[in-house]
C-alpha cells in the first residue's frame, strides 16, 4: 500500500465485485492501522482469511477480533516476536477457541515443526503464553531456540580449559595482532561451552578475537576444512574473510598451524548458503535436510540474525558441532522478526575497550563519549557534545559538531566540494582505465586503490530512504552536483543491492564508477568492485536494477563499515526508525569526525527512544538454564 489513494485494497470479495459494488470487508480502523504502519494488502488478506475460520463472532466481536490481528501483524513487522494483551483481548479470544492455543509452562509439550494446509498450521494459528499473543509458528521457533541454546549452555565443551589457554598462549607468542587480555579471556570463555557467545561494540576487536579464536582452535586439532566462517550477509561475510586473510599474510615466519589455516583458510560464506538454501516464491527458503558437516561454526555480525534463520542454524548443527556467535548487541538488530543475539547476550563475553577511536586527542575522546552516550540513553550528556557551528565553511571536521536542518544543502555541497576537488582525486576520478587480460595492471590498480580510499573515508547516512532528508532525496541532489543525468558518472561510488554469486559480489558491496577501455571494444563506464581475484568491472546494464548511488546510505546499509567521517541527517519531523539502536550504529561507524545536521531535539528523542522488540527468548532462556 504504498499509494493507498491510488487503487482500492485488495477484496477477499474479488476484485471485480468491488468494483462493482464496493464491500465493507476491512474495518477502517484495520486499514488505517496497516496504513500507518507500512502493511501491505497480502497483510489484510491474511487477517480477512483469519476471521473467517471464527463464523460464531457477533460483528463487533469480528471487528475487533480483525484489529487485534492486525495489532499482531504490525507488532510483527517492528521486530517483536509477539503482542502484549489486556483483558479485553484476552476475553475476544476466549470466544475464538478453535483458533488460539494456551501455552502451559509448567506441563508444555515440546515445540515441533507442523505441516501448513492453506497457509495455516494444522494446529491451532495463534498461541496464548500468558501475557502474551503469538502466531504459533514464532512461538514454536522460539520454543526450539530456546531448547537449543539451554542444551548448549549447559553442556561443557570439546576442549579441556587448560589446553584452550596452552593453545592460546602460542598464538600470541607467534603474533603479530596479539588479542589482549580481554579479548584472550572472551576466547577461553566462547571455547569452554559448546555455545561461545562474544559481544563488544564497534572497534573492540571482534575480527580479531575471531581470528585468534580460529588459529586456537587448529592447534586445538580443528582442522580448516571442519570450520565454517559465515554471516547474514555476504557483505559481512566477505570481510570476514578479508580480514583472515590479510591478518594471516603480515605473519613474518608463521608457525605450522597458521602456515596451515593460511594454505586452506575456510571462504566464509552467509547463513543462507551455509543452510543449502533455495529462494522460492513468497521469500520462504527449502533448507537441507542434513546436518552441517562442520566441527565449528563461526559467525560474524549475529545480531542481524533474525528468529526463523537462527532456528534453522540451530536446527542444522550436529550435536558435536561447536557454534560460536560475535556481534554487538547494541547495534541494530534484524531486520525481520527477532532480536535472539540481544536476547541471549546475558550469556555473552563482553568485550569493552574501543580501538577505533584515538582517545590520546580530543576528537577520539568525544567520539567514544558520544558514542557510549547514546548506547545508554543519556541524552543530556550526548547534546553537551555537540559543537554547533552556524555555517558548514565553520566545521572543524574533527570530534562531534552539529549543523542546522536548513543548512543541510549546504552541507552536502561542502560534501561534495571537499571530495572531489582535489586534483588528484580528479585525475583518478577522470582516468581511463585498462581492463586487459581479464586484469588491470599495477599502476591502474593503484589509482583504484587511491581513488576508493579517498572515497571511503567519509560518508552520508540518513534514517530513512523517503522525505526530503532521505538517502534517495540526498543521493539525487549530489549526483546533479556531479553532473547529473541518468547515467552512472565517473566518480561516484556505488551500492550493490542483491547478491550475485556468479560474480561473487555480495547486498551492501560498495564499488565506483569509472570508464574502463577493454581491447577491441569503446570505452564505456563500469562499475569496479575489489573481489577474491583483483579488481572486477562490471557493465551496468547487465545486471538491471542491482545498482544504487552511495553518497548517502541508510543506516542499516552501514552496519559493519567505518569511516573517518560521518554525516548524519535527521528527519525534519519524528519518524518511527529514529531510535537508541539506529543512531548508536550511526555514530559508532566514524573515527573521528561525526557532524549532525538537523534539530537537536530530534537527536534527543531519538536517543531517548529504545527499539523495544518484544521477545520471550531471553525470559525463557534464564528459566531453562537454572
Amino acid at each position: 500500500m504504498n499509494n493507498p489513494e491510488a487503487r482500492p485494497s485488495l477484496s477477499p470479495h474479488g476484485t471485480a465485485r468491488q468494483g462493482l459494488a464496493p464491500s465493507p470487508a476491512y474495518p477502517q480502523a484495520l486499514l488505517d492501522l496497516m496504513r500507518d504502519s507500512d502493511l501491505d494488502e497480502s497483510s489484510l488478506f491474511l487477517v480477512w482469511q483469519l476471521a473467517q475460520l471464527a463464523p460464531g463472532l457477533a460483528a463487533g466481536e469480528r471487528e475487533a477480533f480483525m484489529l487485534l490481528l492486525g495489532r499482531l501483524l504490525v507488532a510483527q513487522a517492528l521486530g517483536s516476536t509477539r503482542l502484549r494483551i489486556g483483558e479485553q483481548d484476552r476475553t475476544l479470544l476466549a470466544n475464538v477457541p478453535d483458533l488460539v492455543g494456551t501455552f502451559r509452562r509448567d506441563n508444555a509439550p515440546p515445540a515441533t515443526s507442523e505441516p501448513l494446509v492453506g497457509g495455516f498450521p494444522t494446529g491451532r494459528p495463534l498461541v496464548l503464553d500468558g501475557d502474551y499473543l503469538y502466531a504459533q509458528r514464532a512461538h514454536a521457533s522460539e520454543g526450539r531456540i530456546v531448547a537449543a541454546l539451554a542444551q548448549r549452555l549447559r553442556r561443557p565443551g570439546p576442549y579441556p580449559k587448560a589446553d584452550i589457554v596452552a593453545a592460546l598462549a602460542d598464538v600470541v607468542a607467534a603474533g603479530p595482532g596479539v588479542p589482549s587480555d580481554e579479548q584472550r579471556a572472551a576466547i577461553v570463555a566462547a571455547l569452554g561451552r559448546f555455545l561461545g557467545i562474544i559481544t563488544g561494540g564497534p572497534g573492540t576487536g571482534k575480527t580479531t578475537t575471531a581470528l585468534a579464536l580460529v588459529r586456537t582452535l587448529v592447534r586445538l586439532g580443528a582442522s580448516p576444512a571442519s570450520i565454517a566462517l559465515c554471516a547474514p550477509t555476504g557483505k559481512a561475510a566477505s570481510r570476514l574473510e578479508e580480514g583472515f586473510r590479510n591478518r594471516l599474510a603480515t605473519l613474518a615466519q608463521p608457525p605450522l598451524a597458521d602456515q596451515t589455516l593460511l594454505a586452506q583458510c575456510p571462504p566464509a560464506q552467509t547463513l543462507h548458503r551455509l543452510l543449502g538454501s533455495v529462494p522460492r516464491i513468497g521469500g520462504s527458503f527449502a533448507t537441507a535436510t542434513h546436518l552441517l558437516p562442520y566441527r565449528v561454526i563461526v559467525v560474524d555480525e549475529s545480531s542481524m540474525i533474525d528468529l526463523v534463520l537462527m532456528d534453522r542454524l540451530l536446527g542444522a548443527l550436529a550435536t558435536d558441532a561447536v557454534l560460536i556467535l560475535l556481534g554487538d548487541a547494541d547495534q541494530l538488530p534484524s531486520v525481520s522478526a527477532g532480536a535472539v543475539f540481544r536476547d541471549i547476550s546475558g550469556h555473552a563475553a563482553r568485550l569493552v575497550r574501543g580501538f577505533r577511536t584515538d582517545d590520546a586527542h580530543s576528537a577520539g575522546r568525544q567520539l567514544a563519549a558520544l558514542t557510549a552516550g547514546v548506547r545508554a540513553g543519556q541524552a543530556g550528556p550526548c547534546l553537551a557534545l555537540c559543537v554547533a557551528r552556524a555555517q558548514p565553511e565553520l566545521l572543524h571536521h574533527q570530534g562531534v559538531e552539529l549543523v542546522a536542518s536548513d543548512r543541510r544543502d549546504q552541507l552536502l555541497r561542502r560534501y561534495h566540494r571537499r571530495l572531489f576537488s582535489d586534483r588528484t582525486m580528479q585525475a583518478d576520478m577522470e582516468h581511463l582505465y585498462r581492463f586487459d587480460g581479464g586484469a588491470f595492471d599495477a599502476a591502474e590498480t593503484q589509482r583504484l586503490e587511491t581513488l576508493t580510499t579517498r572515497l571511503a573515508r567519509t560518508r552520508v547516512l540518513a534514517i530513512t530512504r523517503q522525505r526530503p532528508t532521505g538517502v534517495e532525496r540526498a543521493n539525487a541532489f549530489l549526483h546533479d552536483l556531479h553532473g547529473g543525468g541518468p547515467a552512472f558518472l565517473p566518480g561516484e561510488p556505488v551500492l550493490m543491492l542483491r547478491n550475485d554469486y556468479e560474480r561473487g559480489l555480495w547486498n551492501g558491496d560498495q564499488g565506483v564508477a569509472v570508464r574502463v577501455q577493454r581491447p577491441g571494444h569503446p570505452s564505456a563506464i563500469a562499475i569496479v568492485f575489489r573481489s577474491r581475484t583483483g579488481w572486477l568491472p562490471v557493465d551496468p546494464s547487465a545486471v538491471g536494477e542491482a545498482f544504487s548511488l552511495a553518497f548517502a546510505l541508510t543506516v542499516h546499509k552501514s552496519q559493519g563499515s567505518e569511516f573517518d567521517e560521518v554525516i548524519l541527517l535527521l528527519p525534519d519531523s519524528p519518524s518511527p526508525l529514529s531510535n537508541r539502536e539506529l543512531l548508536y550504529t550511526a555514530v559508532s561507524r566514524a573515527r573521528r569526525s561525526f557532524i549532525l545536521c538537523g534539530a537537536p531535539q530530534a537527536f534527543e528523542a531519538g536517543i531517548k527512544t529504545s527499539e523495544n522488540r518484544s521477545s520471550g527468548i531471553a525470559e525463557r532462556l534464564a528459566g531453562a538454564t537454572t
